[in-house]
């Protein structure tokens, strides 16, 4: 596991996350790693004091949210390149009592998490939405996409993408994915009552840079 700090420091000085923040760098990109890496809030929160930093665990989660707000209005990618083949699958989530649909897309020799959104459903026009941010991200769409079969109807051909079916094998380097991205959800909307969709994806957004870069 590799803690990548200086190109954390140097994307936060790129999207002008500092601008009036009155916290000292360090501390902020240590809470990031760390709280990317599996470290609670308050947990993070604890670490911080003992290093003289007075913050609360709410300013902390502030900061998660600013910095994939930044890293969305910048049109940062996830810091991955986009390979030929991308796995892409979905899964229900439930926020706030209602139920959501999370879109993932991974790559299948790395594993680095290539793109991921949260959507009201999932039907013709959100998974090309999905598809669609996927290949502005990237400049353009990948050649292959590979899916367990789920109906998507004909939403691959306008993009010009083949779609390949595969029920196991390759398909199952995804599922971590969508655990891993599930549990954490679950984890922060236990403590963070009110937050909504667009919070969730400005999460995501942090995440996938986060973990391609400092943390795979």
């Amino acid at each position: 596991m590799k803690l990548n700090l200086p190109e954390l420091a140097e994307v936060l000085e790129e999207i002008e996350f500092f601008e009036r923040e009155r916290t000292d760098r360090q501390s902020v990109e240590l809470a990031i790693l760390l709280y990317n890496h599996g470290v609670s809030l308050r947990k993070i929160e604890r670490v911080l004091g003992w290093l003289g930093v007075d913050r609360s665990h709410v300013a902390i989660w502030k900061w998660i949210q600013k910095f994939g707000q930044r890293l969305r209005e910048a049109g940062r990618r996830p810091a991955a390149d986009l390979p030929a083949v991308v796995l892409m699958d979905e899964t229900a989530i439930s926020q706030q009592g209602e139920e959501f649909v999370l879109f993932a897309a991974v790559d299948p020799e790395t594993r680095d998490l290539l793109h991921a959104e949260v959507a009201p459903s999932r039907n013709t026009l959100t998974t090309r939405r999905f598809l669609s941010e996927l290949a502005e991200l990237y400049g353009r769409a990948p050649p292959i996409v590979v899916t367990d079969g789920a109906s998507y109807g004909p939403v691959f051909t306008p993009l010009d993408i083949t779609h390949i079916v595969r029920r196991h094998s390759v398909r199952n380097r995804i599922e971590r994915w969508i655990q891993e991205l599930k549990r954490r959800i679950d984890t922060f909307y236990a403590s963070f009552t009110g937050d909504d969709v667009a919070t969730t994806n400005n999460w995501l957004k942090q995440f996938a840079w986060t973990w391609n870069v400092c943390l795979s």
